[in-house]
């Protein structure tokens, strides 16, 4: 990739020193301050080019590493416990290289200037940015692979280069990238006028990611696990709660699946580590919510549908914070359920021909049976549209 001119998108050419885009759309941002201050954009501007800028630096450090340290893993000469250890070395990095170069830098530098846009590149890319999530549950293997081994034929590829940097230096970057991107984010949303919404979601998706490497390493660490953890749709979050039930008190990690809860006792291992022994869990189809407890405003309550009122979790988290992000976490998840059994009872009432729209046109008939199964469907309707509301409000 060029670090001169190039083209930016169109009706948009590139300086060729800065390599920032200019044309018509040069000082406007499509916003402005509440004030109308012109040193309030321009600051928005810099944090623009700033996060095109150190893209194009941080492809070519992940095209480096590529370049001169992925192929000594193909060298006859390469040390024996190194053999077959590619992906724990290096991760997902050429996948991360790729988005990079290929998609995210391309469309980040053809809308410098448009905060909007600049956010949905982002959004637009949520998927691949699960990349980052995959590569720091991979790090500690890695970095135990380089750094407590120590091996030469890494070292003596610095010495050729002439570096100051070495591999394990180079690898800590995507994890410094990330960070970056929620630093980069929290400050246009600090500056923007407008388009805050989406700069916030784009914000969000970035710090889960940050986040989600950890919950994964985590949720490794789960033992005596009778369920498929893999089948129970992406983990959202894990965190440690005071646990009450029946009069009962205990501490326990938890985790929330898409379509699971899982209670876990923390435990200590002879190496200093956390490892989580499974206790039971609940699938969330079964279960309701209830934001707020009288026990404490740090608390709210999982219960169940097809149980006693007595059979209900009182969750107590560690912060304000934390409660608010599980319970709406929680609600989105219960709403999304609800919808989504909403429209297979919707497309099994089509299958089944009781549609409001008939597969065929009927003639009428002086049958009183034709009245009664009208009649039927009309109040087993009634009946179902009652029960969604009680359920799920």
């Amino acid at each position: 990739m060029s670090d001169h001119g190039t083209v930016g998108g169109k009706g948009t050419a590139c300086c060729k020193h800065s390599s920032l885009p200019i044309g018509r759309n040069e000082g406007n941002f499509g916003l402005e301050s509440p004030h109308g201050s012109a040193s309030r954009a321009l600051r928005l501007q810099r944090v623009m080019e700033e996060l095109v800028f150190t893209e194009r630096e941080y492809v070519r450090s992940l095209g480096y590493i590529l370049t001169h340290y992925l192929p000594l893993m193909d060298r006859l000469d390469i040390p024996q416990d190194l053999r077959g250890k590619r992906g724990v070395i290096f991760g997902n990095l050429e996948k991360l290289y790729d988005f990079h170069s290929h998609y995210f830098l391309p469309e980040l530098e053809a809308c410098p200037r448009e905060p909007a846009m600049m956010a949905r590149c982002f959004l637009r890319h949520s998927e691949s940015f699960g990349l980052y999530a995959l590569y720091s549950k991979n790090k500690p293997q890695s970095d135990a692979l380089i750094l407590h081994h120590r091996h030469d034929i890494f070292k003596k590829k610095q010495q050729e280069l002439g570096d100051m940097m070495d591999l394990s230096s180079y690898l800590l970057r995507p994890i410094q990238r990330i960070s970056k991107y929620s630093l980069l984010l929290q400050d246009m949303l600090a500056l923007a006028a407008v388009y805050v919404a989406e700069i916030q979601a784009a914000a969000d998706l970035i710090r889960f990611q940050m986040r989600h490497g950890n919950d994964l390493l985590t949720m490794d660490a789960i033992q005596d696990c009778d369920v498929n953890l893999k089948e129970q749709g992406q983990l959202i979050r894990q965190d440690e709660f005071t646990v009450f039930f029946r009069k009962k008190k205990c501490v326990r990690r938890v985790f929330l699946f898409e379509d699971l809860i899982l209670f876990s006792k923390t435990k200590k291992t002879d190496i200093g580590n956390d490892v989580y022994i499974y206790k039971q869990s609940f699938k969330t189809n079964d279960i309701g919510m209830t934001h707020n407890s009288a026990m404490s405003a740090l608390c709210f309550e999982i219960w169940f549908r097809r149980r006693k009122s007595e059979d209900t979790y009182t969750l107590r988290a560690s912060s304000v914070e934390v409660k608010k992000a599980w319970t709406t976490d929680l609600e989105r998840i219960l709403w999304d359920q609800a919808a989504h059994s909403r429209e297979m009872r919707m497309q099994e009432r089509v299958f089944m021909g009781m549609d409001r729209k008939p597969f065929m046109d009927i003639q009428p008939s002086d049958a009183a049976i034709c009245d009664r199964a009208v009649s039927c469907v009309v109040t087993g309707r009634s009946k179902e549209l009652h029960i969604q509301h009680t359920t799920y409000n």
